[in-house]
């Protein structure tokens, strides 16, 4: 076990979710991914997309197509002077639209049930569940838990909120921004249950959730 690290001050954004983490059945994983080792997890969702950016990337691809038929049509036998325009706009159409239609046909995979994707606390570990796979991490394995920005060493690059977990020559980052439970409460549970062995047969429990709710800030 290595130590953590205090929480930036900056850290929890205005926009991260205030839930709770929430308490689920392994029998909720059964359609979709495989069950957690532990029949009852803290689960902390994923939340859907923000509507606003899936709404712009629509409405940008709509205005390229609707540019890209309206310059074709404007061209007429000249067409061949505007090709660099039109695949300027048959590119942006095509990819702002892609965005906006994967943004929508996730929504169900970062919302629920049978689709439970986001970060689960049991007894025996942590549990990731994602869309890109699953992974079972045992406390033993866990070196490290730290709340950090990425790119905190380039100016250049923007600096990302992440819960930070090290096992095992692995790092999972949990984006602060699409947790659906309280980043802050997340990270108080994930280091006082790794670091309190002896407290960690009470997940499952109503005083895991008694202790989890004094964490929880007032207001």
């Amino acid at each position: 076990m290595t130590q953590t690290y205090e929480v930036p001050a900056d850290w929890l954004t205005g926009a991260a979710s205030r839930k709770p983490l929430q308490l689920v059945n392994a029998f909720a994983f059964a359609t979709s991914s495989t069950p957690p080792p532990d029949q009852w997890t803290y689960f902390a969702k994923l939340r859907p997309v923000p509507w606003r950016p899936v709404a712009g990337c629509a409405a940008i691809a709509l205005v390229c197509v609707w540019g890209f038929f309206g310059t074709l049509e404007l061209a007429g036998d000249e067409v061949v002077y505007t090709l660099i325009p039109l695949a300027g706009l048959l590119v942006g159409g095509l990819y702002f639209g892609w965005i906006a239609i994967m943004s929508v046909l996730s929504y169900s995979k970062r919302t629920g049930w049978p689709h439970l994707h986001g970060a689960g606390i049991g007894e025996s570990g942590i549990a990731f569940r994602f869309a890109g796979g699953d992974a079972d991490v045992p406390w033993d394995s866990v070196t490290s838990i730290r709340a950090v920005f990425t790119n905190a060493d380039d100016p250049r690059k923007p600096h990302i909120p992440v819960l930070r977990v090290e096992f095992d020559g692995s790092t999972v980052d949990l984006n602060t921004g699409i947790l659906g439970a309280n980043p802050r409460l997340l990270y108080s549970a994930l280091t006082y249950y790794w670091k309190n062995p002896e407290s960690r047969s009470e997940l499952g429990t109503s005083l895991a959730q008694k202790r989890m709710e004094g964490w929880l800030p007032v207001g």
